[in-house]
């Protein structure tokens, strides 16, 4: 390819060529201009002249690119990306957007994820200790066979949100709202329910030392954590 041409490109692109789809952009350009510039040399151009029609025939193009890489970037926030098999220890992973990310078998201990939107995002086998939820939308999230000490979820949306075999115990998560949450085998031991409310939600495992004082349950909630000889002294159905 015409050194020049190359140079001018490579300009052009240098701050935008970590996505794929602006590489891809710049080689069928490359191609193109290559082509226009042999034929208006065929055409009797010099090499100056061909040169600068050339170029003046792609027009500005610092818009497009720069349209495609805002674009692209958030899409990539947006649908799952996969951080997965990741050391991410006290990351700043405040306000993203990756609903269906991935962040399996990762170290995030000490993470940000406040106000972040999490919907349906994995975490297993995380190491999610310290981690900031705080204001994040966790629905049907995945947190599952994952260690969640001395983590913060005040405020957290979660609908839905699966904590299967993962490590609550101690943790506070008073005054939060669970709709269709999963505790399945999930360690809560000392963990704090205080003023929670509990609508259509699944338990299987130990809550004799879960504390749910001033909680407030729909029956089948109730009735289930009963079955489990919870302490619901202080409880009260709705």
């Amino acid at each position: 390819m015409n050194s020049r041409l190359s140079a001018y490109l490579d300009d052009i692109f240098s701050d935008y060529e970590d996505l794929k789809p602006i590489r891809e952009l710049k080689e069928e350009l490359s191609h193109d201009l290559q082509e226009r510039l042999i034929d208006l040399q065929k055409d009797g151009l010099n090499e100056e002249a061909a040169f600068e029609r050339t170029i003046a025939s792609i027009g500005e193009i610092s818009e497009l690119i720069q349209s495609i890489h805002a674009n692209t970037t958030k899409l990539q926030q947006i649908i799952g990306i996969d951080f997965s098999k990741q050391n991410l220890q006290k990351s700043d992973l405040k306000a993203i957007q990756v609903h269906d990310g991935k962040f399996n078998y990762s170290n995030l201990q000490g993470s940000d994820f406040s106000l972040s939107d999490l919907t349906n995002a994995s975490f297993k086998c995380s190491n999610l200790d310290h981690v900031h939820f705080d204001g994040a939308n966790l629905t049907k999230a995945k947190i599952q066979k994952s260690s969640l000490k001395g983590a913060s979820l005040r405020n957290c949306i979660l609908d839905q949100t699966d904590f299967s075999s993962s490590e609550l115990s101690g943790a506070c998560l008073d005054n939060l709202t669970f709709t269709g949450t999963t505790f399945h085998y999930t360690g809560l031991k000392g963990t704090s329910f205080r003023n929670a409310v509990f609508q259509s939600c699944s338990f299987k495992t130990d809550v004799k030392k879960t504390i749910f004082d001033g909680a407030k349950m729909d029956k089948g909630t109730y009735a289930l954590l009963k079955g489990l000889k919870a302490n619901l002294t202080h409880v009260t159905i709705i």
